[in-house]
């Protein structure tokens, strides 16, 4: 595999991890530090806390799925005459909804934190 190839796939497993690390980051903090804030908000402000959780948790699940098929890439099936690629769907599709639900969880972290202050 050359080069660039390489590159390709450190740089994705990086961004993945990157989420990763953020997304649990973000829920850590928040749910260590939520009996200051989420325990004395009610109604919808709480609710969207609750599903910030969950969509940053979801994200951390698709990055595993990421990692997992970016591995898999790496070693293709036997006779698989394909050189390993990132662009495969096996790759983006998991990649791309972990991006979406990391920066839809962060969207309704802020916007917990608007309406919660």
């Amino acid at each position: 595999m050359d080069e660039q190839r390489k590159k390709a796939f450190d740089f994705a497993q990086e961004t993945s991890k990157q989420l990763i690390t953020l997304a649990t980051g973000v829920i850590g903090l928040t749910i260590t530090f939520g009996k200051d804030f989420v325990g004395s908000v009610h109604g919808f402000p709480r609710y969207l806390a609750v599903l910030s959780w969950a969509l940053l948790l979801a994200s951390v699940a698709f990055g595993l799925l990421t990692l997992m098929a970016l591995t898999g890439s790496l070693e293709p099936a036997a006779g698989d005459p394909a050189a390993p690629s990132i662009r495969g769907g096996n790759v983006t599709v998991p990649a791309i909804i972990q991006v979406l639900l990391f920066f839809l969880g962060l969207l309704l972290a802020v916007l917990f934190g608007i309406l919660a202050g």
